[in-house]
């Protein structure tokens, strides 16, 4: 491959990265403030941002850094196909824990005085399940970046 055309995709593909991150970044300031809201207030409008950004977010990850990165790395070593594949396999599972808040949420109306005790369990639990993702993430760009296998974490 011609070198101007390799660094042109690599220049994208860290392009790309950035975007992502800062999606990262944003989603994870929404998904702070959202707890901090009186209930009077424009929760329910919070609610619905924080699920667009959830889904904005992983859909980036599935469709636009993910297999690029994977096709990156195991051009590089093919001996990371099989533990970046794991870690795939696990950012799926967090993927559909996400896509299960949004069904719940996304486009919920109201939210009565029993269905908050509800949704601030289930918006514990998506801080867990982003915290795994931001992990798994992590563990796969440590890999882009050319750390060993042995050295990353195996969560």
């Amino acid at each position: 491959m011609d070198t101007d055309i390799k660094s042109e995709l690599d220049q994208e593909l860290n392009n790309a990265i950035d975007r992502w991150l800062v999606e990262r970044q944003q989603l994870l300031s929404q998904y702070i403030d959202l707890p901090q809201m009186s209930i009077g207030g424009d929760v329910l409008a919070a609610v619905h941002r924080l699920c667009e950004a959830l889904v904005d977010y992983t859909s980036h990850g599935h469709f636009q850094v993910y297999e690029q990165l994977l096709l990156v790395i195991t051009k590089r070593d093919e001996a990371k196909e099989a533990p970046l594949k794991q870690l795939l396999a696990k950012i799926n599972a967090t993927t559909d824990r996400i896509l299960v808040f949004d069904d719940e949420y996304g486009d919920v109306e109201k939210l009565s005085i029993q269905d908050v005790g509800h949704f601030t369990k289930r918006l514990s639990k998506l801080g867990e399940d982003l915290t795994a993702r931001f992990n798994y993430e992590d563990d796969f760009m440590a890999l882009y970046d050319g750390v060993s296998i042995s050295q990353i974490s195996h969560n």
